[in-house]
Order: structure tokens, then sequence, then C-alpha cells
């Protein structure tokens, strides 16, 4: 019977417990839902409700309409700034795993940030600490997640970017942040807090002390830099980004129509369509798909 149950927990048999807020950490029905939303007592993810405030720009990109390039330029170093104001405050409690916000806006999801530390107990630090205070002028709302795996919250269709939900999909679809940018952080906070990595160095060393010797050999053969590089994009870079994308898009449609046309290929014609969500992954995604739907439009004519 137990084993049943275990088997059962968190999956659309379950029905007792609500198996989006355990997978999501939220449900479009809220209060209203007919399943529990068992709020765990602990836990090393925080979620803080609608935190992140979308301007009207960032709301067209979740909904997927044309956006120009200079309001996309706007809305990533908004994002920017506060994802860097947010990180770092929050890594002043303990070792940041990961911190992620929506770009969903459905009302359940709209503006929630998730932060994972590496321990329950950073977690606890960091809920206490922020209890009645406010971000902006607006008190913080916030409440412990049962999310732990933030892969399986990811809405796989927006990671391919085939969604045909947009932002009213009700799986995590992440506002995109530079890597690079966010290793630069992630270094800045063990400059600053250089107790993170010792921890995490002797439990290394705790469990496999003979690989973490060779590790340590290894690292002091390499030059290491303290100073922290700034990984931001300025809004030329950006704008090269864009571009660089958007010359890709037309160079790699145009030898796809050359395969398939040889001297006859018409003229290329391509503008992909480019939003804070895409990658350059992703755009070749697109690229793909494109050509494949004129191969298929070829097979047909011929």
């Amino acid at each position: 019977m137990a084993g049943g149950l275990e088997r059962v927990y968190g999956t659309e048999e379950d029905k007792v417990n609500c198996s989006f807020y355990i997978k999501i950490g939220a449900c479009r029905y809220e209060n209203k839902c007919q399943r529990i939303h068992s709020i765990p007592p602990i836990s090393q993810t925080i979620l803080f409700k609608h935190m992140y405030q979308n301007s009207p720009m960032e709301v067209a990109i979740a909904s997927g309409n044309a956006v120009s390039q200079a309001g996309i330029e706007e809305a990533l170093e908004k994002f920017e700034n506060f994802y860097e104001d947010v990180f770092l405050k929050l890594a002043e409690f303990g070792e940041i795993e990961d911190l992620i916000v929506c770009e969903n806006i459905g009302d359940h999801l709209v503006g929630n940030v998730y932060v994972k530390y590496t321990s329950e107990l950073y977690a606890e630090s960091c809920f206490n600490a922020l209890q009645n205070l406010s971000y902006e002028n607006r008190p913080l709302s916030m409440e412990y997640s049962p999310v732990l795996d933030f892969s399986s919250a990811k809405c796989k269709q927006y990671i391919d970017g085939t969604c045909q939900r947009g932002g009213a999909c009700n799986y995590l679809h992440l506002k995109k942040i530079s890597t690079k940018f966010k290793k630069s952080l992630f270094n800045q906070m063990y400059e600053e807090h250089p107790e993170y990595r010792e921890k995490k160095e002797k439990e290394v060393n705790e469990k496999s002390p003979k690989k973490h010797k060779k590790k340590e050999k290894k690292s002091k053969k390499k030059k290491t830099s303290s100073s922290r590089e700034s990984s931001r994009r300025n809004s030329i870079e950006r704008q090269k980004m864009i571009n660089d994308w958007n010359e890709t898009g037309i160079q790699n449609v145009s030898q796809a129509q050359k395969m398939m046309y040889g001297n006859n290929m018409p003229a290329p014609v391509y503008t992909p369509k480019v939003s804070m969500r895409t990658s350059p992954e992703l755009l070749q995604l697109q690229l793909q798909l494109a050509a494949l739907k004129e191969q298929l439009a070829a097979i047909k004519m011929s």
C-alpha cells in the first residue's frame, strides 16, 4: 500500500496532492485548487512571488510579438540590472546553486524568482533575514518551494523553440541570461565569500581525498586572477550580437536554398524573430526548421 502511494505521489494519478505545485512550485488554480499544495517547512529553494516587474516591452517579448532591436536592448539591460542586484544580495546569506526568473505572464507565474541554495541552512538564513522586507517599495512575498530540480519544471518545448502557448504556458519559461555574465556573478560570490568555496572543497576532500589532491596539483599549475572582469554586454556588444544572429540566419538559409534550387535559387529572405529568450542554440534550431519547411514546400511543388 505504502509503495503504491509513493509511486503515484506528485503524478497525475495522485488525487490528493497537486502534481503541478510539486513540480512547478505554483499552480494556476492557486487557493481554489481541489488538491493539496503542501508548502514544505524547510527547503533549499525559496520562491519570491511576482518579485520581478516586467515592462510592457518584456510582456510583448514573452507573448511572442515582434519587438524592435532597441526594445530588446532595453529589456536585456533592465533584466541584467535586476539579476545582478538580486543575485549578489541573496549570496550574502549562503552559497547559491542557481537563481532563475520566470518569463511566463500567467497570473501564478509572472515575475516569480526562484533561488536554490546548496543547503537548507543557507536557505533558512535568507528566509529569516528577509522577513517583512521590501524590494523596490514592494513587500516581498516568499515561501519555501518543493522544487529542487528545475529541469523537470522547465517547458521542454520552450527550450526547443516549439512551445505554442507562449507566456501563458504553465511550465517554466526562464528569462535568458548570458552564461558568461552568470559565471562572473558566481566568481564574484566566491571572491566575496571564500568560505563557501572552502566548505565545498572540504566536503569534496572528505569524500575522495586522493582525487582532491590531484585536482589541487593541477590547479596550482594554472594561472589565476582575483580580479573580476565585467562580462555584461554593453549596448554596442548587444547590437553586434543581434546583428550576428541575423546575418548567420540569412547565410544558413541561403546555403539550404542553394542546395535545393541550384542556379535557380530565389533571393534569400529571412528575418529571424529575436527576443530575450533567443540564444544561438535556439536560433540554430529555428534555422533548421525553416530549412526543413523550404524542403517540404519544394517537394510539394515538384
